[in-house]
């Protein structure tokens, strides 16, 4: 506060700290989300602010942060013309169209080898801002391109946009930039009730509810709107030039500016395109809904060269696949919880059946409790649906315009649905954080049963031909299995007598299945260990890491008791130990002589021990695909009481588990001999499982994960972030054709 002794040059000195103060928080809270202090505190530098500001009143500025919201409403907007014209972008469908705008690139610029920008394109408002000497000056709405509306008074309300660049030299006499402003779905849908209680209209999007926020005259209603914005490219510049628009960004984000959350950068266009499809498949991540991807080159001299292409610049584009804006709309019918084979409750949405990119949807999984909280997704909403990565059906958004005040709220069930044990959210392994799912702990629970007798039957796991869902649930119904190992134990006429249906429309599961399936039992006894491994279910085990598990043991019981395993924890444990012995470290300086000869002693003992295990494990077998916390959680799993009942009845089956498939020593000469691939996408003559198996057959290690050892990757239809990432690192690339052709 102010004091009564301080002078106009106090004062004046204690504003500029006060709002440097507030701006970095500011940028803290609105942008990069991570508040540092509380809002007591922010509030009381600002009341701070307001007050000294109130005793000087000269020393008020625009860009003080207590300007934000002030004046009287505007009778109307004043035209403002652009100082460079803000122009549309051309659309392109495919990896085709893309190729082409490359060769038209090129035929412009014969010796050319472009590097691409990829970023979101937001759905937003696109807006202009204008910073004169670093100060907020102008703010535009796009218009028609040439001419937009003043509304500066209520971008000055957004407080992701910062009313001071802090630049550390003189700033530049002019730099616009251009953007979009943007409001979150959950910030829309709080704004339709308050709305819709006051009789008033609603909006159907976020779009146009930022568009019909910045359309309001008065500033002090767009503030209570909670409007975001987001800039990726500039307008007119004066006294500040940057060669890519790579530096741009740098430039903007060290200055405070909100960019977008994921952009990359590529050479050449099939990289720009897998980049692209990356960003589209993490669009969940985005606090903002996007229409495609903005592809441009990053070279701003060659961006001049190429110019305008009519009315559209010819140095970038907008991606757009058909697919990924195939939507449908449909009525909530209902929210029910699922329990899967670890006990995880899951909310599933029950919908009117709709048809979506040749198929019929009815459910829908909602993934969490926090992500209907984040939608507000209501029983009896109209809901947009989208099928992500043309395989999963999410829900988009709701519909909240159409909503009757019938709709009711849900909440996930404080028991189990099946069992009604009480439901628990698991504490990570931090201690004081918990898991976002709610599990149902009891072992019993009816539900988890049939779910891990389904998981144990499926193709990854023993392949027991005829045990699906509904087999399962009746089996554990009935009471003939409660787990997969009373499987073994069924009778030829239980099974032929198993209804699957009810009491009034019996449906008899029939002798011939039951044959089937028993037949299918007898020859799991003599599986190969990786797939008992995996039927079985054990802790972040998945195809790869089972099979490197079985290929270094002969059973489950060596396993559990596993030297290699526990040689994995030891030497992640020692990492940290002799980081702490080492006497030269920043931790032990200036301790004594004497204490610095022990650790020195300890730390020449420890390095013997790393080495002595790191030559064990490159011996051990299990290559790298058992890292120390899968270990870890292998050999914790198997002392617990779950792991030490699944070894007595593994035990009592008296399983003749063969060992993993190996590489076969005549295909020595095969390309894939000794190398490490991935697949990834959709192959259309490979199943994923044939395809790793006649890899392996070949010779070749079988990786889930793109690295710098992989050698080659296989890529089918609908390649995503794994292409990207192999031609950014320089790893060979095959098609299904090549694929097949080495594979002779």
């Amino acid at each position: 506060m102010t004091t009564p002794h301080m002078n106009e040059a106090e004062a004046r000195a204690r504003i500029a700290t006060l709002r440097e103060e507030i701006a970095r928080h500011n940028h803290q809270y609105y942008v990069l989300a991570q508040p540092t202090i509380s809002d007591r505190d922010y509030d009381t530098l600002y009341k701070n602010l307001q007050a000294i500001e109130q005793a000087f009143p000269a020393l008020i500025t625009p860009d003080s942060p207590t300007q934000r919201v002030g004046g009287e409403p505007l009778k109307e907007f004043r035209r403002v013309r652009h100082l460079a014209p803000m122009l549309s972008l051309e659309k392109r469908e495919s990896l085709h169209e893309l190729g082409l705008f490359e060769t038209d690139v090129r035929r412009k610029v014969p010796d050319f080898q472009p590097d691409y920008i990829v970023e979101p394109k937001i759905d937003g408002v696109s807006i202009s801002v204008h910073y004169v000497d670093g100060v907020f000056a102008l703010g535009a709405t796009r218009g028609d391109g040439e001419a937009g509306d003043d509304i500066t008074a209520n971008l000055r309300t957004i407080r992701d946009i910062p009313l001071r660049l802090p630049f550390e030299g003189a700033p530049p006499k002019r730099l616009e930039l251009r953007g979009e402003a943007y409001m979150i779905e959950a910030d829309r849908i709080a704004l339709n009730e308050g709305l819709r209680a006051q009789g008033d209209k609603t909006f159907a999007n976020t779009r146009n509810a930022t568009a019909g926020s910045l359309k309001q005259l008065d500033p002090r209603i767009v503030a209570q709107r909670r409007l975001h914005a987001v800039f990726y490219s500039l307008g007119a510049l004066d006294g500040i030039a940057f060669d890519s628009h790579t530096e741009e960004l740098e430039t903007l984000r060290q200055l405070g500016v909100p960019i977008p959350q994921l952009w990359f950068k590529a050479s050449g266009m099939p990289a720009a395109e897998a980049r692209a499809r990356e960003l589209k498949e993490r669009e969940a991540e985005l606090p903002y809904e996007i229409d495609g991807c903005v592809i441009k080159i990053d070279d701003n001299a060659m961006c001049s060269r190429l110019g305008l292409k009519t009315n559209v610049p010819a140095y970038a584009v907008a991606y757009k696949r058909p697919e990924w804006f195939s939507e449908a709309t449909t009525t909530l019918k209902d929210i029910v919880v699922q329990v899967g084979r670890t006990g995880v409750l899951s909310p599933v949405a029950e919908v009117e059946t709709v048809f979506l990119e040749g198929t019929n949807i009815s459910r829908i999984t909602l993934h969490n409790a926090e992500e209907i909280k984040r939608k507000d997704i209501r029983i009896g909403d109209t809901v947009v649906i989208k099928r992500a990565g043309r395989v999963i059906p999410a829900v988009v958004r709701v519909v909240d315009d159409r909503r009757t005040g019938r709709e009711r709220p849900f909440a996930m069930p404080e028991r189990c649905p099946s069992c009604g044990s009480l439901a628990m959210r698991r504490k990570l392994s931090d201690g004081e954080a918990s898991e976002v799912a709610l599990r149902c702990e009891n072992a019993a629970c009816p539900a988890q049963q049939a779910r891990q007798i389904e998981y144990f039957a499926a193709r990854g796991g023993l392949n027991i031909e005829g045990l699906g869902e509904i087999v399962a649930d009746k089996l554990v119904a009935r009471g003939l299995a409660r787990s997969p190992f009373a499987l073994f134990m069924l009778t030829l006429e239980q099974l032929a007598t198993l209804n699957l249906g009810t009491e009034d429309e019996p449906r008899i599961f029939g002798e011939k299945n039951a044959v089937r399936v028993l037949t299918a039992l007898i020859d799991a006894r003599s599986a190969p260990l990786n797939k008992w491994i995996q039927a079985l279910g054990l802790p972040s085990v998945g195809e790869s890491t089972a099979i490197a598990l079985a290929s270094a043991h002969d059973s489950l019981d060596a396993i559990a008791r596993s030297e290699k395993l526990k040689r994995i924890v030891e030497l992640a444990g020692l990492k940290e130990d002799v980081k702490r012995a080492n006497p030269r470290s920043r931790a032990n300086k200036g301790k004594p002589a004497p204490e610095l000869g022990a650790l020195d002693a300890e730390h020449k003992r420890l390095l013997a021990r790393v080495e002595e295990l790191k030559h064990a494990i490159a011996n051990d077998g299990l290559g790298s695909e058992v890292g120390p916390a899968v270990a870890a959680e292998i050999l914790t799993f198997f002392e617990s009481d779950r792991g030490r009942e699944l070894l007595h009845n593994v035990r009592a089956l008296e399983l003749h588990a063969t060992a993993a498939p190996a590489p076969v020593a005549a295909n020595a000469s095969s390309p894939f001999f000794g190398k490490t691939v991935v697949v990834t996408g959709t192959l259309q003559n490979f199943s994923r499982e044939a395809a790793h198996e006649a890899l392996r057959k070949h010779g070749a290690k079988v990786a889930d994960s793109v690295s710098k050892k992989t050698d080659y990757l296989v890529v089918g239809a609908e390649a995503g972030s794994k292409l990207a990432k192999a031609q950014q690192l320089g790893i060979a690339i095959l098609d299904e054709a090549a694929f097949a052709k080495l594979l002779g």
